[in-house]
C-alpha cells in the first residue's frame, strides 16, 4: 500500500465538568469538587483507508457503563459513516475525575449525571463530525519504550509482575510533523488520593501538558494497560500536584524517546471486530464467613500498628482489610446471579493490533496477550466501552488482595479473558 492511501484526523474536546461536582475513585471521599486544577479532555482519532474507518476514542474520565458506551459508539459511526465496531471507546482511569458515568459501581455509589453524560456524548459527536470534515494524507509509525518510575505492583512491588512497556503510535501530516501521538501504558492515575478535591486528569494529562511544550500543535492521547494490579503506591513521593507533574515528566520524556525512534507502521489494512463475553461471578463466602475474615484482618492490621511496620507493609494489609469490608457490602448484590455481560473489541492498523477490554486486567493477562498475538505489535487497552472490574488471575485470588476481594468474578477469570482476546485478535487478523 501506498502511504498517501490512508488518511487521518485527530480531534481535542475540553470535557471538563464545572466545579462542586461529584468526582469518582475513592469510596472515602465525601465531598464534591471545590475547583478545576486542570482541564479533563477527550480526544478522537480518525483513520481512513480505502472504504473503511475506524476512530479510537480516548478520555479522563473513571470509566464508563455499556449501555453508554454502546449510545456514543453508534451515534459516533453514524456520523463517520462506518460500524460501532470500527469505534472503541477507552477512559484513562484518573481517580480525580467527575462521577455520573457508573452508577452501577456498589463501592464508589455515585448516581448517573444524565446531564453530563449528554454533554459528553454531543461534544464526542462533534469531534467526530469535525474529524470527518478534516481527514488528510498522513503517514503511521511506531515505536516503544520502558517506564520505571511510576507504577510498580501494588501488591508486591519487589516481585509482583507488571508490564513497563510504552507504546506509542505516531500520526504525522504530510510534511512530516506529528498531528497526533498515541499512548500506551498500564498504571492506575492514583497520585492524588481521597482528599484531594480539586478536578484532575492526574499524570496522564500531566504528561500531555510536558508534551506539548515542545510539540504544541500535536493531539496526545493515552490509553491505559495493565492497570489492575499496578499503580503509584509505591514510587509515588507525596500525594500532590507537584508529584503529578513529576509523574508526568517521566511519563512524558519516554514518550518523546519513543516518538523520535519510531518505524513506520508496516502492513495495510484497518478493521475490526466486537463480541459479547459473559464474565461469570465467583461463589461467595457466607456472611459469617466474610465477617471472620474481615474481623481477622482488623486483628493483623492493628499488630501490624503495634509493631511499627514498615509503611508498604501496613498499606498492603490496609486495602486488604478494607477489600474484606467492601466484600460484606457485596454479599447481597450478588447472591443468586451467575454474571454479567460486557463487551471485548478488537481493532487493527496494518500490523498494530489493539484489543479492548471491559475492565482492569491484571498485568498477566496483558503479558500473555502480547506474547500470543500474531500481530508485529499488541496494544492492550483497559476500561475499554466499559468498567466491569477487576480482573485478577489465580495467584490473586489464592494470595487474598483487595482485588480479590471485591471483584465479583470467578478465580478463572483472567484465563476466560484472555482466552476470548486472543480469539478476537486472531478473528480481526485473517478477516
Amino acid at each position: 500500500m501506498s502511504e498517501n492511501k490512508r488518511s487521518g484526523a485527530v480531534v481535542h474536546i475540553d470535557l471538563t465538568p464545572p466545579a462542586g461536582c461529584e468526582m469518582d475513585g475513592y469510596s472515602d471521599r465525601k465531598s464534591p469538587s471545590e475547583g478545576i486544577h486542570d482541564p479533563i479532555t477527550g480526544q478522537l482519532l480518525l483513520l481512513e483507508e480505502g472504504d473503511k474507518r475506524i476512530a479510537l476514542i480516548t478520555m479522563d474520565l473513571i470509566g464508563v457503563e455499556l449501555a453508554y458506551s454502546r449510545r456514543v459508539r453508534e451515534e459516533v459511526a453514524g456520523v463517520l459513516d462506518t460500524t460501532p465496531e470500527f469505534v472503541l471507546l477507552t477512559c484513562s482511569h484518573t481517580h480525580s475525575g467527575p462521577a455520573g458515568f457508573m452508577s452501577k459501581m456498589l463501592i464508589l455509589q455515585r448516581e448517573a449525571d444524565e446531564g453530563l453524560q449528554e454533554i459528553v456524548c454531543r461534544k464526542l459527536v462533534g469531534a467526530a463530525m469535525e474529524a470527518a470534515r478534516n481527514l488528510q494524507p498522513v503517514t503511521l509509525s511506531i515505536g516503544n519504550g520502558t517506564v520505571y518510575g511510576i507504577g510498580t505492583n501494588r501488591n508486591d512491588p519487589k516481585n509482583g509482575p507488571f508490564d513497563p512497556e510504552l507504546i506509542v503510535l505516531r500520526m504525522d501530516e504530510k510534511h512530516g510533523e506529528p498531528l497526533a501521538v498515541w499512548m500506551n501504558y498500564g498504571c492506575h492515575p492514583t497520585v492524588l488520593g481521597a482528599s484531594n478535591l480539586q478536578i484532575s486528569a492526574d499524570y496522564p494529562g500531566a504528561a500531555r501538558d510536558a508534551l506539548r511544550q515542545i510539540y504544541p500543535q500535536t493531539v496526545f492521547m493515552f490509553s491505559n494497560g495493565a492497570s489492575g494490579d499496578i499503580s503509584t503506591r509505591f514510587n509515588r513521593r507525596e500525594q500532590t500536584f507537584r508529584e503529578v507533574t513529576r509523574m508526568g515528566r517521566i511519563l512524558a520524556g519516554e514518550t518523546l524517546k519513543a516518538m523520535q525512534i519510531a518505524v513506520p507502521l508496516s502492513g495495510s489494512g484497518l478493521g475490526g471486530a466486537a463480541e459479547e463475553i459473559n464474565l461469570p461471578y465467583k461463589s461467595f463466602p457466607t456472611r459469617t464467613e466474610a465477617e471472620a475474615l474481615l474481623a481477622q484482618c482488623e486483628m493483623e492490621l492493628e499488630s501490624l500498628h503495634k509493631q511499627k511496620a514498615p509503611e508498604n507493609e501496613l498499606r498492603r494489609l490496609f486495602t486488604t482489610t478494607q477489600g474484606a469490608r467492601f466484600q460484606l457490602e457485596l454479599l447481597g448484590e450478588f447472591e443468586g446471579k451467575s454474571g454479567q455481560s460486557s463487551l471485548i473489541q478488537a481493532l487493527y492498523i496494518g500490523d498494530l493490533g489493539l484489543v479492548g477490554l471491559p475492565g482492569e486486567p491484571f498485568t498477566q493477562i496483558v503479558l500473555d496477550l502480547k506474547g500470543r498475538s500474531e500481530f508485529a505489535w499488541t496494544a492492550v487497552l483497559s476500561y475499554a466501552n466499559d468498567e466491569a472490574g477487576y480482573f485478577p488471575d489465580r495467584e490473586t485470588y489464592e494470595a487474598g488482595t483487595y482485588e480479590s476481594f471485591i471483584s465479583p468474578f470467578c478465580d478463572n477469570i483472567a484465563e476466560i479473558v484472555t482466552k476470548r482476546a486472543i480469539h478476537l485478535l486472531e478473528r480481526v487478523r485473517h478477516a
